[in-house]
């Protein structure tokens, strides 16, 4: 039971949960108070129903951002393994090249990019094991000719294109604006909640607990889907990086 409310996919929901529960006792206590001078009417109900259409709108998009995302460690795994592919091609048809020197730049590149992505490492670091490669082209050349170095290149440019995407991504705020009218309608519903009133107050407040959880859970992981590469120990939809440590870890291996 630990391990299950520890999961990464609960986070989100144990953050509200005491927000969930303060605002219970704000809604008891209005009761109690006699503050409850709205009744459920068109109008609240076409907040809510705004509200809900906002957030949807906006989840919709930043989840298609994230798909994106996702994608592009398996991308930048997926260059590193081609150009690998090569290197022991190249190292088959040419005995006497020796093709560890590259293996063991590809390695450290993954390496560094993920130091990059988890540990908040420069981007500097990235372009510089990225330039390291241009040497074990250079010996390359002779040996494949311009077409083979021509596609080493693509990948090495499209790993590069990758970093600088999610450079992007990470560090900029894409949605920011959009957060001050999710924040306005949140605002609005929590403090309709608060004054509607029904003669059973006990269904009133099951819902009004269940729509207040439902509202703040998605405005927060709208938040965490719009940085995908955060790695913090906060964030419960961070893209997986698990496969480019599997080609790291292939790549340490003797070849």
């Amino acid at each position: 039971m630990g391990s299950l409310l520890s999961s990464s996919k609960w986070r989100l929901l144990i953050t509200v949960l005491p927000l969930t529960i303060l605002f219970g006792l704000a809604k008891l206590a209005s009761h109690r108070l006699g503050w409850e001078p709205w009744a459920f009417d068109s109008q609240t109900g076409a907040l809510f129903g705004a509200a809900t259409f906002v957030i949807a709108f906006t989840l919709a998009g930043t989840l298609s951002g994230y798909n994106d995302s996702a994608d592009m460690p398996v991308q930048i795994a997926n260059s590193v393994e081609t150009m690998q592919d090569t290197n022991l091609v190249l190292a088959q048809v040419h005995p006497e090249y020796d093709a560890a020197l590259l293996q063991a730049n590809l390695a450290d590149l993954v390496e560094v990019i993920l130091g990059w992505l988890r540990n908040g490492k420069t981007a500097d670091q990235v372009e510089g094991a990225l330039g390291q490669l241009n040497s074990n082209f250079a010996i390359l050349l002779p040996l494949a000719g311009p077409a083979v170095l021509n596609r080493l290149q693509g990948e090495q440019a499209r790993i590069r294109f990758l970093v600088k995407q999610m450079g992007l991504s990470r560090d900029t705020d894409f949605i920011g604006p959009a957060y001050v009218l999710l924040e306005v309608f949140l605002i609005g519903a929590i403090a309709a909640l608060l004054l509607i009133g029904t003669d059973r107050f006990s269904e009133t407040l099951v819902v009004s607990c269940l729509m207040f959880t439902s509202f703040t859970y998605l405005l927060l992981l709208i938040r965490d889907l719009d940085n995908p590469f955060e790695y913090n120990g906060k964030s419960s939809v961070d893209v997986d990086l698990g496969l480019l440590e599997a080609t790291r870890d292939r790549l340490r291996q003797t070849p």
